[in-house]
């Protein structure tokens, strides 16, 4: 009979496994952070690439050679921001000394019409907290000024080189990223493949399916309460719209503190009756939002109690400021995904339900762009008696 280990041993496994897996946890996160100019844009290059997956898919049927197709793709991403950016950022700019301005003044009404005594905490009112919050981001005088000035123009130049960098790692994502994956699945023992392709295909398209989503929801958000906000006369409309478009990048929370602003800068600008007029339009808004688009839209990209996308934006945040708050829920969206699939469940769209469907399995196919076929930048997706399994970077399966 063969012995079996007492239940002190097995927790002492456990507990040394834990402390291992913890131990490899913290040594990678302490060199991603030694290398974190090189790896953020590797790791941001992502999300543009998953983003334009259906267009990608569309040009691959084209037959573009490889370089020319992803050319076109990042030259169509830069023209749709910079465009915009061009329309709108020198009236952004003509119109953020009115807007802070009104913002100031809507916290002096606050002040003066909340008695900020009577609630509990060290609070002296709105402005103050503001003006924390302003010296919180602010450096100090005298020499911190020129300490300041340097790490600023440190930062600035390290934000130019990442940004470049990106651009080239996101070429060559169009370009080659089907075999750069097959290129890290080799380094996987052969029976892990598979499975390991999935999931990484089911990470892929779930970053695509939500951001896209995300951008129609924020989108739809700021044409309303920007309709809103011009029917009941408020000033500043299109900084406030832009302001709530950027905020509906970041479920819940954004959402909330750009509401905020725009009864903040109504209280200011048109008194109360006006304030109250734009919360009620902005919480319509919202809740239309919440019930309607969003199920519409999101219900079969991510299943996240709102509880989990709050804490997923703080955390996020907390980490890395704007940026990690606006990649903590598509993040949080790609781990519930994963262990959807470890326990089973099937997903109501994206590869693995569009395999379970056809009734195949996950199968890791040879990349005919590795042969010299298709257009390279990734496999081609034409009807063939035994379709590929879509793969990061590639435009199948969405929903």
């Amino acid at each position: 009979m063969e012995h079996q280990p007492s239940v002190a041993v097995r927790w002492g496994r456990r507990a040394w496994a834990t402390l291992g897996v913890a131990g490899v946890v913290v040594g990678v996160v302490f060199l991603a952070s030694q290398v974190s100019l090189i790896l953020t844009p590797v790791v941001l290059a992502l999300f543009p690439a998953a983003l334009a997956n259906p267009l990608a898919a569309r040009l691959r049927r084209s037959r573009l050679p490889n370089a020319l197709g992803a050319l076109v793709l990042l030259l169509l991403l830069l023209l749709v921001f910079v465009i915009p950016a061009y329309l709108i950022v020198p009236a952004l700019a003509a119109q953020a000394p009115q807007l802070t301005s009104s913002v100031v003044d809507g916290l002096a009404e606050l002040d003066r019409a909340v008695d900020w005594s009577r609630l509990p905490g060290n609070i002296k009112g709105a402005s103050d907290l503001a003006q924390q919050a302003i010296g919180a981001l602010g450096g100090g005088g005298g020499g911190g000024a020129l300490t300041g000035g340097l790490g600023l123009v440190r930062q600035v130049g390290d934000v130019g080189t990442g940004a470049v960098l990106m651009l080239v790692i996101l070429f060559f994502y169009f370009k080659d990223g089907r075999r750069m994956w097959a290129g890290v699945l080799g380094l996987l023992p052969a029976r892990l493949q598979p499975e390991t392709d999935l999931l990484a295909q089911e990470s892929f398209w779930t970053i695509g399916a939500f951001l896209r989503g995300q951008l129609l929801v924020a989108l739809v958000d700021a044409v309303f309460i920007g309709l809103g906000l011009w029917i009941l006369g408020v000033p500043l409309v299109l900084p406030l719209a832009v302001l709530v478009f950027f905020g509906g990048l970041f479920p819940i929370v954004g959402a909330f503190l750009s509401g905020t602003v725009a009864v903040v800068v109504a209280l200011a600008s048109k008194g109360l009756g006006t304030a109250l007029l734009t919360l009620a339009v902005v919480l319509l808004v919202q809740q239309l939002e919440g019930h309607v688009l969003s199920p519409i839209i999101q219900a079969r990209n991510i299943a996240l109690h709102p509880l989990v996308i709050i804490l997923a934006v703080t955390t996020g945040g907390a980490i890395m400021g704007i940026l990690g708050a606006f990649l903590g829920v598509p993040v949080a969206a790609v781990v519930a995904r994963i262990v959807d699939h470890l326990q089973g469940r099937e997903p109501q769209a994206g590869p693995a339900g569009l395999r379970r469907r056809m009734g195949r399995g996950p199968t890791l196919e040879p990349d005919p762009a590795a042969a010299g076929t298709g257009t390279g930048l990734h496999p081609s997706t034409e009807t063939e008696p035994e379709p590929e399994a879509p793969v990061p970077g590639d435009g199948r399966g969405e929903g």
